[in-house]
C-alpha cells in the first residue's frame, strides 16, 4: 500500500503516540471505515421524519400565494 507522505507522516506520528506499527494503526481504521459503512440505519425512527407536518398551514394555496399571505394581508387599509 502507498501512501502520499503527508499522510504517512500522520500514520507514523499516530502510531508513535499510540506505541502501534504503522500497520496496526492502518488496520484499525480501516476496521472502523467499514463498521461505519456497514451500519444498518433505522430510517423509519430518524428525527427527520419529525419534521414533517412542521409547515402544515389551514391556507390550502399557500405554497402558491405565498406573496398575498406575506404582503397584503399585513398592509391595512393604506392600499390605493
Amino acid at each position: 500500500m502507498y501512501f502520499p507522505e503527508d499522510l504517512f507522516q500522520r500514520l507514523t506520528k499516530t502510531a508513535k503516540q499510540e506505541k502501534l506499527p504503522v500497520a496496526a494503526v492502518v488496520r484499525e481504521a480501516v476496521l472502523n471505515f467499514l463498521q461505519r459503512r456497514e451500519e444498518k440505519r433505522d430510517w423509519e425512527n430518524d428525527p427527520i421524519w419529525d419534521i414533517i407536518g412542521a409547515g402544515e398551514s389551514k391556507d390550502g394555496d399557500l405554497s402558491v400565494n405565498h406573496d398575498v399571505y406575506l404582503y397584503e394581508k399585513n398592509r391595512g387599509d393604506d392600499r390605493e
